[in-house]
């Protein structure tokens, strides 16, 4: 047989099977029920945050009025919610302590560098955070007030050191 007739016996297969209504559109299925994915989103956004509808595509909205209390801009917190979620996935006990290649650990919600900011240095012997007060032990950058205090002033730094605050976080 070739393949002219098998695909002429194959057509015929199925209409006489299926019937010539299998060859129009079905009906589109119309789903009520909300997705998995979206009660899930919905859930954990009221229960994190009742106000994330006022923070609209906020990936982190929980952390949003801590980082106003630490003195963060309104119009810098989408950035700041944005380099939260890509570096701790809004979890404020993240800590890289195998990913920088010198040695160095990341603490927190900014996963905030401890060689750079926390532990002392030629210019800064007991420390850049320390000599500023925000914080005693590098282990205090965990809790998120402390550690969105210090991102702020590590922004304030880079903002009149390079021009852009955000440099620090490849930003």
């Amino acid at each position: 047989m070739d393949a002219l007739s098998r695909l002429f016996a194959v057509l015929t297969v199925s209409f006489t099977v299926g019937g010539v209504t299998s060859l129009a559109e079905a009906p589109p299925v119309v789903n009520t029920a909300p997705t998995v994915i979206v009660a899930q989103n919905a859930v954990q956004r009221v229960w994190r945050d009742p106000a994330a509808n006022t923070k609209p595509k906020a990936l982190c909205p929980q952390w949003w009025d801590v980082a106003l209390t630490a003195g963060w801009q309104p119009d810098q917190l989408r950035t700041q919610d944005q380099i939260i979620h890509r570096e701790s996935r809004c979890f404020t006990k993240a800590h890289n302590t195998t990913l920088n290649a010198d040695g160095s650990t990341d603490l927190g919600l900014t996963q905030i560098n401890d060689r750079s900011w926390c532990k002392p240095t030629r210019y800064y012997p007991a420390g850049y955070l320390q000599t500023l007060g925000l914080i005693q032990y590098c282990e205090d950058l965990f809790d998120p007030q402390t550690n969105l205090r210090s991102a702020k002033a590590i922004y304030d730094y880079a903002q009149k050191t390079n021009g852009n605050g955000f440099t620090p976080w490849g930003k």
